[in-house]
Protein backbone atom coordinates (compact mmCIF):
# COMPACT_ATOMS: atom_id res chain seq x y z
CA UNK A 1 0.00 0.00 0.00
CA UNK A 2 1.29 3.16 -0.75
CA UNK A 3 -0.15 6.46 1.31
CA UNK A 4 0.00 10.27 -0.07
CA UNK A 5 -0.72 12.96 2.53
CA UNK A 6 -1.33 16.44 0.87
CA UNK A 7 -1.35 18.66 3.36
CA UNK A 8 -2.19 22.33 1.61
CA UNK A 9 -1.69 25.21 1.12
CA UNK A 10 -5.40 26.37 1.02
CA UNK A 11 -5.60 28.47 -2.22
CA UNK A 12 -2.93 26.10 -4.33
CA UNK A 13 -5.72 24.14 -6.16
CA UNK A 14 -6.69 21.78 -3.31
CA UNK A 15 -10.07 21.79 -4.80
CA UNK A 16 -9.23 20.42 -8.24
CA UNK A 17 -6.76 17.96 -6.66
CA UNK A 18 -9.81 16.42 -4.57
CA UNK A 19 -12.49 16.58 -6.84
CA UNK A 20 -11.22 15.55 -10.11
CA UNK A 21 -7.50 14.13 -9.62
CA UNK A 22 -7.80 11.99 -6.33
CA UNK A 23 -11.41 10.98 -6.47
CA UNK A 24 -11.47 9.79 -10.35
CA UNK A 25 -8.06 7.99 -9.91
CA UNK A 26 -8.78 4.15 -10.36
CA UNK A 27 -5.93 3.17 -8.14
CA UNK A 28 -6.95 5.91 -5.32
CA UNK A 29 -8.79 5.54 -2.71
CA UNK A 30 -9.71 9.24 -0.76
CA UNK A 31 -10.36 9.10 2.51
CA UNK A 32 -13.00 11.37 3.94
CA UNK A 33 -12.37 14.83 4.96
CA UNK A 34 -14.86 15.07 7.41
CA UNK A 35 -12.92 12.17 9.14
CA UNK A 36 -9.39 13.30 8.46
CA UNK A 37 -10.61 16.69 10.11
CA UNK A 38 -12.14 14.60 13.31
CA UNK A 39 -9.14 12.17 13.83
CA UNK A 40 -6.25 14.93 13.04
CA UNK A 41 -7.63 18.57 13.90
CA UNK A 42 -10.30 18.39 16.01
CA UNK A 43 -8.15 17.27 18.89
CA UNK A 44 -6.27 19.35 21.44
CA UNK A 45 -2.66 18.82 21.97
CA UNK A 46 -3.38 17.32 25.43
CA UNK A 47 -5.81 14.99 24.01
CA UNK A 48 -4.18 13.52 20.38
CA UNK A 49 -4.36 9.60 20.67
CA UNK A 50 -1.94 7.71 18.62
CA UNK A 51 -3.51 4.60 18.79
CA UNK A 52 -7.13 6.07 17.93
CA UNK A 53 -5.60 7.37 15.17
CA UNK A 54 -4.17 4.17 13.55
CA UNK A 55 -7.27 2.45 14.76
CA UNK A 56 -9.12 4.60 12.38
CA UNK A 57 -6.67 4.94 9.95
CA UNK A 58 -7.13 0.59 9.41
CA UNK A 59 -10.96 0.79 9.51
CA UNK A 60 -10.79 3.14 6.86
CA UNK A 61 -8.33 2.03 4.72
CA UNK A 62 -9.59 -2.27 4.96
CA UNK A 63 -12.41 -2.16 2.25
CA UNK A 64 -10.18 -0.79 -0.24
CA UNK A 65 -10.71 -2.02 -4.00
CA UNK A 66 -8.15 -4.45 -5.60
CA UNK A 67 -6.78 -1.89 -7.88
CA UNK A 68 -6.61 0.63 -4.89
CA UNK A 69 -3.10 0.52 -4.22
CA UNK A 70 -2.77 3.88 -3.11
CA UNK A 71 -4.46 5.66 -0.23
CA UNK A 72 -5.15 9.49 -0.07
CA UNK A 73 -5.36 11.72 2.54
CA UNK A 74 -6.14 15.29 1.42
CA UNK A 75 -6.58 18.32 3.62
CA UNK A 76 -5.60 21.73 2.86
CA UNK A 77 -6.04 22.62 6.28
CA UNK A 78 -3.56 20.09 7.45
CA UNK A 79 -0.97 23.24 6.98
CA UNK A 80 -3.03 25.47 8.73
CA UNK A 81 -5.70 27.83 8.40
CA UNK A 82 -4.81 30.87 6.23
CA UNK A 83 -7.08 33.25 7.97
CA UNK A 84 -6.23 32.41 11.94
CA UNK A 85 -1.90 31.82 10.44
CA UNK A 86 -1.83 28.10 11.06
CA UNK A 87 -4.55 28.74 14.72
CA UNK A 88 -1.49 31.43 15.87
CA UNK A 89 1.30 29.70 13.87
CA UNK A 90 0.19 26.02 16.31
CA UNK A 91 -1.31 23.91 14.11
CA UNK A 92 1.26 22.43 11.23
CA UNK A 93 3.75 21.97 13.72
CA UNK A 94 1.55 19.66 15.60
CA UNK A 95 -0.17 17.62 12.60
CA UNK A 96 3.51 17.69 11.05
CA UNK A 97 4.30 15.54 14.62
CA UNK A 98 0.74 13.34 14.50
CA UNK A 99 1.52 12.23 11.13
CA UNK A 100 5.02 10.84 11.95
CA UNK A 101 3.57 9.35 15.14
CA UNK A 102 0.75 7.33 13.02
CA UNK A 103 2.10 7.23 9.57
CA UNK A 104 5.53 7.50 9.34
CA UNK A 105 5.96 5.77 5.94
CA UNK A 106 3.66 8.33 4.00
CA UNK A 107 4.66 10.69 1.38
CA UNK A 108 3.73 14.27 1.94
CA UNK A 109 2.91 16.38 -0.65
CA UNK A 110 2.27 20.10 -0.39
CA UNK A 111 1.44 22.81 -2.95
CA UNK A 112 2.61 26.37 -2.17
CA UNK A 113 1.80 29.78 -4.52
CA UNK A 114 3.85 32.64 -4.78
CA UNK A 115 3.16 35.20 -1.65
CA UNK A 116 2.02 37.98 -3.85
CA UNK A 117 -0.55 35.68 -5.17
CA UNK A 118 -1.66 33.99 -2.36
CA UNK A 119 -1.89 37.05 0.44
CA UNK A 120 -4.33 38.62 -2.29
CA UNK A 121 -6.53 35.80 -3.03
CA UNK A 122 -6.35 35.26 1.00
CA UNK A 123 -8.05 38.53 1.71
CA UNK A 124 -10.79 37.91 -1.27
CA UNK A 125 -11.20 34.60 1.16
CA UNK A 126 -11.38 37.05 3.95
CA UNK A 127 -13.85 39.23 2.65
CA UNK A 128 -16.10 35.78 1.01
CA UNK A 129 -16.43 34.58 4.22
CA UNK A 130 -17.52 37.38 6.01
CA UNK A 131 -15.13 39.95 6.67
CA UNK A 132 -15.56 43.40 6.54
CA UNK A 133 -12.16 45.07 7.06
CA UNK A 134 -9.66 46.81 4.49
CA UNK A 135 -7.07 45.09 2.91
CA UNK A 136 -4.31 47.02 5.02
CA UNK A 137 -6.17 46.50 8.37
CA UNK A 138 -6.68 43.11 7.60
CA UNK A 139 -2.92 42.17 6.97
CA UNK A 140 -1.34 44.36 9.69
CA UNK A 141 -3.69 43.56 12.78
CA UNK A 142 -2.41 44.88 15.85
CA UNK A 143 -4.23 41.21 18.00
CA UNK A 144 -2.80 38.96 19.97
CA UNK A 145 -2.39 35.58 17.44
CA UNK A 146 -2.76 33.28 20.38
CA UNK A 147 -6.03 34.82 21.09
CA UNK A 148 -7.93 35.53 18.01
CA UNK A 149 -7.61 33.89 14.88
CA UNK A 150 -5.87 36.76 12.68
CA UNK A 151 -4.02 36.71 9.55
CA UNK A 152 0.03 36.42 9.59
CA UNK A 153 2.47 36.71 7.54
CA UNK A 154 4.55 33.78 9.17
CA UNK A 155 2.38 31.30 7.73
CA UNK A 156 3.55 32.25 4.64
CA UNK A 157 6.67 31.19 5.26
CA UNK A 158 6.99 27.82 3.79
CA UNK A 159 11.18 27.42 4.48
CA UNK A 160 10.12 26.51 7.93
CA UNK A 161 7.42 24.26 7.19
CA UNK A 162 9.15 22.27 4.70
CA UNK A 163 12.60 21.89 6.49
CA UNK A 164 10.58 20.42 9.28
CA UNK A 165 8.31 17.96 7.29
CA UNK A 166 12.47 16.84 6.05
CA UNK A 167 13.38 16.52 9.38
CA UNK A 168 10.40 14.00 10.16
CA UNK A 169 10.08 12.40 6.80
CA UNK A 170 13.16 12.52 4.71
CA UNK A 171 13.88 14.64 1.26
CA UNK A 172 12.74 11.01 -0.63
CA UNK A 173 9.18 10.89 0.89
CA UNK A 174 8.66 14.99 0.69
CA UNK A 175 7.32 16.44 -2.70
CA UNK A 176 6.95 20.05 -3.05
CA UNK A 177 5.33 21.20 -6.21
CA UNK A 178 3.91 24.91 -7.58
CA UNK A 179 0.31 26.14 -7.79
CA UNK A 180 1.57 28.19 -10.92
CA UNK A 181 3.68 25.13 -12.39
CA UNK A 182 0.38 23.45 -12.27
CA UNK A 183 -1.64 26.48 -13.88
CA UNK A 184 0.44 27.41 -16.79
CA UNK A 185 -0.14 23.70 -18.43
CA UNK A 186 -2.16 21.08 -16.37
CA UNK A 187 -1.53 18.15 -18.65
CA UNK A 188 2.12 18.58 -18.79
CA UNK A 189 2.38 18.95 -14.73
CA UNK A 190 0.12 16.11 -13.93
CA UNK A 191 2.35 13.47 -15.81
CA UNK A 192 5.17 14.66 -14.13
CA UNK A 193 3.12 15.33 -10.56
CA UNK A 194 2.27 11.35 -11.30
CA UNK A 195 5.93 10.19 -12.33
CA UNK A 196 7.30 11.98 -9.20
CA UNK A 197 5.21 10.18 -6.81
CA UNK A 198 5.11 7.08 -8.85
CA UNK A 199 1.52 6.94 -9.00
CA UNK A 200 -0.18 5.52 -11.78
CA UNK A 201 -0.83 7.56 -14.83
CA UNK A 202 -4.49 8.81 -15.16
CA UNK A 203 -5.47 11.39 -17.76
CA UNK A 204 -7.95 14.13 -15.48
CA UNK A 205 -10.52 16.73 -17.26
CA UNK A 206 -8.83 19.81 -16.97
CA UNK A 207 -11.69 21.97 -18.49
CA UNK A 208 -12.44 25.52 -16.60
CA UNK A 209 -15.85 24.28 -15.40
CA UNK A 210 -13.59 22.22 -12.86
CA UNK A 211 -10.41 24.61 -12.92
CA UNK A 212 -12.61 26.87 -11.72
CA UNK A 213 -14.47 25.42 -8.47
CA UNK A 214 -13.92 28.13 -6.30
CA UNK A 215 -13.93 31.45 -7.89
CA UNK A 216 -12.24 34.34 -6.17
CA UNK A 217 -14.83 37.49 -5.50
CA UNK A 218 -13.58 40.45 -7.94
CA UNK A 219 -12.48 44.11 -6.79
CA UNK A 220 -16.25 44.60 -8.22
CA UNK A 221 -18.29 43.11 -5.93
CA UNK A 222 -15.67 43.12 -3.04
CA UNK A 223 -16.85 46.59 -1.74
CA UNK A 224 -20.69 45.39 -1.54
CA UNK A 225 -19.93 42.52 0.15
CA UNK A 226 -17.43 43.83 3.06
CA UNK A 227 -20.62 45.93 3.55
CA UNK A 228 -23.22 43.87 3.29
CA UNK A 229 -20.87 41.41 5.99
CA UNK A 230 -21.78 43.57 8.88
CA UNK A 231 -25.11 42.05 8.47
CA UNK A 232 -25.08 39.17 9.42
CA UNK A 233 -23.02 37.62 11.62
CA UNK A 234 -22.42 33.32 10.12
CA UNK A 235 -18.90 34.32 9.56
CA UNK A 236 -17.34 36.36 12.96
CA UNK A 237 -14.30 37.04 11.43
CA UNK A 238 -12.53 40.34 13.12
CA UNK A 239 -15.65 41.86 12.61
CA UNK A 240 -18.04 43.80 14.29
CA UNK A 241 -21.72 43.03 13.59
CA UNK A 242 -24.33 45.73 13.16
CA UNK A 243 -27.67 43.71 12.58
CA UNK A 244 -28.13 40.34 11.85
CA UNK A 245 -30.42 39.71 8.93
CA UNK A 246 -31.27 35.94 8.47
CA UNK A 247 -30.39 34.77 5.00
CA UNK A 248 -29.03 37.69 3.68
CA UNK A 249 -25.21 36.01 3.61
CA UNK A 250 -26.34 33.68 0.98
CA UNK A 251 -28.67 36.65 -0.94
CA UNK A 252 -25.24 38.41 -0.87
CA UNK A 253 -23.42 35.19 -2.64
CA UNK A 254 -25.81 35.12 -5.26
CA UNK A 255 -25.70 39.01 -6.15
CA UNK A 256 -21.34 38.60 -5.83
CA UNK A 257 -21.66 35.49 -8.64
CA UNK A 258 -24.10 37.44 -10.63
CA UNK A 259 -21.59 41.08 -10.58
CA UNK A 260 -18.52 38.58 -11.19
CA UNK A 261 -19.83 36.07 -14.09
CA UNK A 262 -18.99 37.70 -16.92
CA UNK A 263 -15.93 37.50 -18.64
CA UNK A 264 -14.57 40.64 -19.18
CA UNK A 265 -15.23 41.67 -15.72
CA UNK A 266 -12.66 38.71 -15.01
CA UNK A 267 -10.32 39.46 -16.97
CA UNK A 268 -10.13 43.63 -16.32
CA UNK A 269 -9.90 42.45 -12.54
CA UNK A 270 -7.21 39.74 -13.02
CA UNK A 271 -5.23 43.11 -14.82
CA UNK A 272 -4.29 44.80 -11.81
CA UNK A 273 -3.80 43.58 -8.07
CA UNK A 274 -5.35 44.85 -4.72
CA UNK A 275 -1.83 45.59 -3.15
CA UNK A 276 -0.55 47.99 -4.31
CA UNK A 277 3.12 48.92 -5.04
CA UNK A 278 4.06 49.87 -1.22
CA UNK A 279 2.35 46.43 -0.16
CA UNK A 280 4.22 44.25 -2.81
CA UNK A 281 7.34 45.69 -1.58
CA UNK A 282 7.01 44.68 1.50
CA UNK A 283 5.94 41.54 0.82
CA UNK A 284 9.13 41.13 -1.25
CA UNK A 285 11.21 42.13 1.91
CA UNK A 286 9.36 39.99 4.08
CA UNK A 287 9.94 37.33 1.42
CA UNK A 288 13.00 37.80 0.00
CA UNK A 289 15.41 35.92 1.90
CA UNK A 290 13.51 33.49 2.85
CA UNK A 291 12.44 31.97 -0.26
CA UNK A 292 16.06 32.27 -1.62
CA UNK A 293 17.24 29.54 0.59
CA UNK A 294 14.19 27.90 -0.19
CA UNK A 295 15.32 27.73 -4.13
CA UNK A 296 17.91 26.19 -2.67
CA UNK A 297 16.90 23.35 -1.07
CA UNK A 298 14.36 22.91 -3.59
CA UNK A 299 16.68 23.23 -6.55
CA UNK A 300 13.74 25.53 -8.33
CA UNK A 301 13.90 29.05 -9.46
CA UNK A 302 11.44 30.37 -7.84
CA UNK A 303 12.03 33.59 -8.95
CA UNK A 304 11.01 32.71 -12.84
CA UNK A 305 7.70 31.53 -11.18
CA UNK A 306 6.92 35.28 -9.71
CA UNK A 307 8.34 34.50 -5.60
CA UNK A 308 10.02 37.06 -4.24
CA UNK A 309 13.96 36.79 -4.06
CA UNK A 310 16.89 38.43 -3.60
CA UNK A 311 18.73 39.16 -6.88
CA UNK A 312 19.43 36.53 -8.89
CA UNK A 313 20.86 34.30 -6.20
CA UNK A 314 18.27 30.83 -7.31
CA UNK A 315 18.71 31.72 -11.20
CA UNK A 316 20.58 29.05 -12.86
CA UNK A 317 19.23 26.45 -10.67
CA UNK A 318 17.05 23.75 -12.32
CA UNK A 319 14.89 24.57 -15.25
CA UNK A 320 10.93 25.26 -14.96
CA UNK A 321 8.97 22.35 -14.30
CA UNK A 322 11.91 20.19 -13.47
CA UNK A 323 12.02 19.50 -9.35
CA UNK A 324 15.14 17.65 -6.63
CA UNK A 325 12.29 16.42 -4.99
Amino acid sequence: MNLLIHIGYQKTGSTFLQRVVFKNHPNVLLLNRKEIRKVFLDVGSLHFDRAIAAAWFAKATSQRGPQQDWIVISEEELSGNILSGGNGGFLAKEVADRFAAVLPDARIGLFIRNQFDLIESTYRQYVKRGGSLGIRRFLFNNGCRYRFPLFDFEHFDYTKLIQYYLSLFGRERLFVFLQEDMKSDTPAFMRRFYSRLGMPYHQVETSDTHRSANDRMTRYSLPLARIANRFYDQFPINRRVVLHIPFLYRVMRTVGRWIDHPEFIKKRDRKSSLLGKDLRRLIGERYGASNTELAEILGVDLGAFGYPVLGSANQGLLDRGERAF
